[in-house]
């Protein structure tokens, strides 16, 4: 009868000693291990969320928060629940969304979901794609300089010529994965997103320090050079219009 060990999971110790050990010793050392190894995820740093919205109000066009799923730096799941509506849902919008009536029968009130939230995210960096909708339908806010919004952040703006990619545009071109092929499930859009700005963090954060030690000149500088550039892009807009 062969044992299989996972030496992934188990101290250099433990390999030595496994290979000394009779079978019934190695079975019983193996069942108190996997007892032990499984640790709940860890807060860390940089928190990542997402998502999901169902359609209220005329038509149902109006949102309102149905599912929030928060991932840590190495995409393990911290939180994922499904929230209890407090008005009546117009449009579950299962085909995009994923969620169903019965997903939110048994749904978590949103002031409990609010605080729980909160607790999380507190004092860490918030990473999101498109995160002020995020925020929005949770009616929380969070200190800018501590927001990572990788639909807005230029790095990758820069290959959509500067428009706003949307996630499923940036996994497929900068990780290469294929996601949202049907309905979306937030926990894998925040690993996805997560992923995004775990690998270009350095540079990311290197542009922010950089961009906040500009003196208060430079700043106005640019503000300028920006204001002037967009007078120039109205004044071209309108004459193309008159002509």
């Amino acid at each position: 009868m062969s044992i299989i060990i996972n030496t992934n999971e188990v101290s250099s110790n433990w390999k030595v000693l496994a290979t000394k050990m009779p079978v019934s010793e190695l079975k019983k050392k193996q069942i108190e291990i996997s007892r032990t190894s499984v640790r709940p995820p860890k807060l860390t740093k940089a928190v990542c969320i997402d998502c999901e919205m169902v359609g209220v109000g005329e038509m149902g066009m109006d949102n309102m928060l149905a599912r929030v799923s928060i991932v840590n730096q190495l995409g393990q799941c911290l939180y994922d629940k499904y929230v209890k509506p407090t008005e009546p849902v117009v449009d579950y919008r299962t085909a995009v969304s994923g969620i169903t009536e019965q997903n939110l029968e048994n749904g978590i009130p949103l002031d409990v979901v609010q605080k729980e939230v909160s607790d999380i995210i507190q004092h860490r960096t918030l990473v999101g794609h498109a995160i002020h909708n995020d925020l929005q339908v949770l009616f929380l806010s969070h200190p800018k300089r501590r927001i990572r919004d990788t639909q807005r952040y230029k790095g990758f703006r820069s290959l959509f010529n500067g428009g706003l990619p949307s996630l499923k545009a940036l996994a497929d071109k900068i990780l290469g994965l294929k996601i949202q092929t049907g309905a979306h499930d937030s926990v894998e859009d925040a690993r996805v997103t997560m992923q995004l700005y775990v690998q270009h963090r350095r540079e990311w954060e290197k542009s922010l320090r950089e961009k906040n030690s500009l003196t208060s000149e430079e700043k106005h500088k640019r503000i300028r050079a920006r204001q002037k550039q967009k007078r120039l892009q109205n004044s071209s807009s309108f004459t193309k219009k008159t002509i």
